[in-house]
């Protein structure tokens, strides 16, 4: 059954927040991590495994590619 009418939006770095939890998908595997910073230019999180820094473009790559994703119900992603 096909659905209609419904609208979905996509996700943007506009998301994040300082505190948010996300897994990040790297060339070693995928790792969890938490936001530390959202500037005007960029995003940076931290985890035990991977640390990034990026701009708010390359976040939303990342996303898109499914390499950034938004983990709800996380309370701690660094530990």
């Amino acid at each position: 059954m096909r659905r209609t009418g419904r609208r979905t939006g996509q996700l943007t770095s506009a998301a994040l927040f300082p505190g948010t939890a996300v897994r990040y998908h790297h060339r070693d595997g995928a790792d969890l991590a938490t936001v530390t910073e959202v500037g005007e230019d960029i995003v940076a999180f931290v985890g035990a495994n991977c640390d990034g820094r990026f701009t708010h473009d390359q976040i939303d790559r990342l996303i898109e590619a499914g390499r950034l994703e938004i983990v709800l119900g996380a309370s701690d992603a660094t530990a």
